[in-house]
């Protein structure tokens, strides 16, 4: 154990650059437990057919079918839960709700596009001639799509940061190592 590690476990503040590179790590941290929740409510891009994505509900499994008003209500209770564990403000509270609700609106409608390109994949895949072109086609397809998901995602998570103090967000990234790990 280096002399700098035990200045560390000591209780002492790290050097300015250390500092620099924990705030940006807590920064990602925080960026992927919000994007796990927008992910995990929204579920739109993984349940593209009604045949994938199990989930356990209510003591047995079922499909996981969603409409976009029950994946609403799912994230509105997930992002509550979270925002109660770094004490947000009511106003708080709504506002990153509002963000959510509109990631989760323009989100949604890519389950079809989703779905469209996995039976298109599928459709390809079982004709007597395999179509390289086609698949070429589809994959692209795919990767657009999820390059807008991505996009609408990083914008939510910025917009839901802004909303937070950054004792909030440090809270919130203790939180994430606390599930993560």
């Amino acid at each position: 154990m280096s002399k700098q590690d035990v200045v560390r476990l000591e209780g002492e503040k790290p050097e300015p650059s250390a500092r620099l590179r924990r705030r940006f790590l807590a920064g990602l941290l925080i960026g992927g437990l919000v994007g796990s929740l927008l992910v995990g409510g929204i579920g739109a891009y993984s349940y593209a057919h009604n045949s994938l994505g199990l989930r356990f509900h209510g003591g047995y499994h079922r499909h996981g079918t969603h409409d976009a008003e029950t994946v609403g209500k799912q994230a509105e209770f997930a992002t509550d839960w979270i925002l109660s564990r770094v004490d947000a403000s009511e106003e708080q509270r709504l506002r990153v709700n509002a963000i959510v609700q509109d990631a989760i609106n323009d989100l949604f409608p890519m389950k079809e596009q989703h779905g469209g390109n996995r039976q298109a994949l599928r459709d390809a895949l079982v004709q007597p001639t395999i179509d390289r072109e086609a698949l070429g086609e589809i994959r692209r397809a795919e990767l657009q799509l999820a390059e807008a998901a991505s996009d609408r995602l990083v914008k939510a998570l910025a917009d839901a940061a802004e909303v937070l103090t950054p004792e909030q967000r440090y809270k919130l990234a203790e939180l994430a190592d606390r599930f993560h790990h």
